[in-house]
Parts: C-alpha cells; sequence; structure tokens
C-alpha cells in the first residue's frame, strides 16, 4: 500500500444528522491502523476530547451518492448508515479513495 494511504488524513465533512434533521459541519479523521473513521464537533476538540463518534470500515460498503456529486455513504458492517458531503468532487473521491482502501485492507485481514 502506499505510504500517503497510511497516513492519517483528517478534514471537514458535513454529516447528516437524524437528531437535528440536517446537515451538521463535523471535523473527520480517518485512522489507517486501526480502520476506523472518528468525528469531531470541530476540530479544535481534537487535543483533549474524545470523538463524537467511531466508524469501524472492515467490511464497510464506502459509494458515492447518486444525489450530487459531494455526498457519499459510509455503510459500516454494524448496520447503520453515515451519509456524508465533501466540500467538491474531488474531496469526495479523496475520501472514497482512501477510505475504500484502508476498509479493503481490514476486511482482508478479518478474513485470514
Amino acid at each position: 500500500m502506499d505510504d500517503q494511504l497510511r497516513q492519517p488524513y483528517q478534514g471537514q465533512l458535513v454529516k447528516f444528522t437524524n437528531v437535528v434533521k440536517g446537515w451538521q459541519t463535523r471535523w473527520f479523521i480517518l485512522n489507517p491502523e486501526p480502520g476506523t473513521l472518528q468525528y469531531y464537533l470541530s476540530e479544535s476538540d481534537l487535543p483533549c476530547s474524545r470523538p463524537r463518534g467511531s466508524i469501524q470500515l472492515a467490511g464497510a460498503v464506502i459509494s458515492p451518492s447518486d444525489e450530487d456529486c459531494h455526498t457519499f455513504t459510509v455503510s459500516p458492517a454494524s448496520g447503520e448508515a453515515y451519509k456524508l458531503r465533501a466540500q467538491d468532487t474531488r474531496g469526495r473521491q479523496m475520501w472514497l479513495n482512501r477510505m475504500r482502501v484502508i476498509a479493503e485492507m481490514h476486511t482482508r485481514a478479518i478474513a485470514h
């Protein structure tokens, strides 16, 4: 695997939340080693707070949405799907590519 893909990747995504029935901006960190996608309220929460949520990527299906060119869905093996939106098409592709590589790597590791 490409060394760049082994590094944690982070940035802002907009997450659809059912609680508020709308889109909320969150800070996401993709952690290749444990195979997780964690999210925080904002980047300033990072040093001292726990993530608001963590998604296990092993066995997850990560797919672009048909509704527009910024939105995509992460459907972990555990069930609940997460609807996310990047700032632009290129950003969505970056997140999709990285998450798919990590999901595949961890799914294969579990299979062995």
